[in-house]
């Protein structure tokens, strides 16, 4: 089970029933989804001083890890006294051990900066062993749902008729994160400039390298007044190999002369001057998310590459519920 703290004689010594400060820390950090557990990371012990850690998603300071499962080492026991460590991934989502001080009454060591505790461990003096009733589960998973990659910098590329990632480096799910029952909730916006010739544009959504979804719009009119746009859709895992998406794509009319706002980029209504709402999209994979970190994206293409057609993001961020 997550995060736990052992009543008095349930664990290999009462010192594991304490309530310290770490644990405080431990628990506003994970609740506030700054510094915490997405999925896996149980600890179990085994015949020596080398306890196995599962594979696991973290948060830390924000920013998703994907931590392959390990072995990682505790350090040699004090002679006469016992003491406390932590296993961690730390802010560059590597494990470590954190090494407590030996003491009659040991406590834990202070966590680095954005470290994402997984196990307080109770090294006993002279310990040769780490046994799974040393080890308190000290994961803790934020509520949902729980942002797992933003954009906040706005980025604009342009003079390419290459793809073009909504993300500059698409996010990367890690593996048995995204699984059955899972949904991602994905928003992307900002405004795109087609003032060169007749383009087409090609929105391709994708999900573990397949293709979900796929349109190129007719060809476009030149015109300096940009398009707003605004793609949201949701990925479900109906199985850890089946992920059904669906969702809209919004953006200005790019087929006819577009008409200037008084304040700010694109129009509410189309050249008809009808407020109709925005088609949906749908499509499909079947990739196993459990087997392997999968990479999520969408991409804009433009048929000519010119500076005048430009992709700009504003802003986008990946839910997991």
């Amino acid at each position: 089970m997550p995060f736990t703290i052992p009543d008095q004689g349930e664990g290999d010594s009462d010192i594991q029933s304490i309530l310290f400060q770490e644990d405080l820390g431990i628990l506003a950090a994970g609740i506030a989804g700054i510094d915490c557990v997405l999925s896996g990371g149980v600890i179990t012990g085994g015949a020596d001083m080398t306890p196995a850690v599962e594979k696991c998603a973290v948060l830390s300071n924000r920013t998703m890890f994907a931590v392959a499962a390990a072995d990682v080492t505790i350090g040699t026991a004090h002679a006469s006294l016992p003491r406390i460590d932590l296993i961690v991934v730390n802010s560059s989502g590597a494990l470590q051990v954190r090494a407590g001080t030996a003491a009659a009454a040991p406590k834990p060591p202070v966590r680095s900066t954005n470290d994402v505790v997984l196990a307080f461990v109770y090294v006993p003096a002279n310990d040769t062993t780490i046994g799974t009733s040393q080890i308190i589960d000290k994961r803790v998973f934020p509520p949902y749902p729980v942002c797992i990659h933003r954009v906040t910098t706005a980025r604009t590329v342009n003079t390419t008729s290459s793809a073009i990632s909504f993300w500059a480096t698409p996010p990367v799910i890690p593996s048995g994160l995204f699984v059955a029952t899972r949904i991602l909730r994905v928003r992307i916006g900002g405004n795109i400039l087609v003032n060169s010739g007749t383009p087409t544009v090609r929105l391709i959504v994708s999900y573990g390298g397949s293709t979900m979804y796929s349109f190129i719009s007719a060809a476009s009119v030149a015109d300096a007044d940009r398009c707003a746009y605004h793609l949201e859709f949701d990925i479900v895992a109906q199985a850890n190999n089946d992920q059904a998406m669906a969702g809209k794509f919004i953006c200005s009319d790019l087929v006819a002369a577009r008409p200037t706002p008084t304040t700010g980029i694109g129009s509410w209504q189309t050249n008809t001057a009808t407020a109709e709402g925005p088609p949906a999209i749908a499509g499909s994979a079947a990739v196993d998310s459990d087997a392997g970190d999968r990479t999520l994206d969408a991409s804009i293409t433009f048929s000519v590459s010119n500076a005048a057609n430009e992709l700009v993001v504003e802003y986008a961020t990946v839910e997991l519920m």
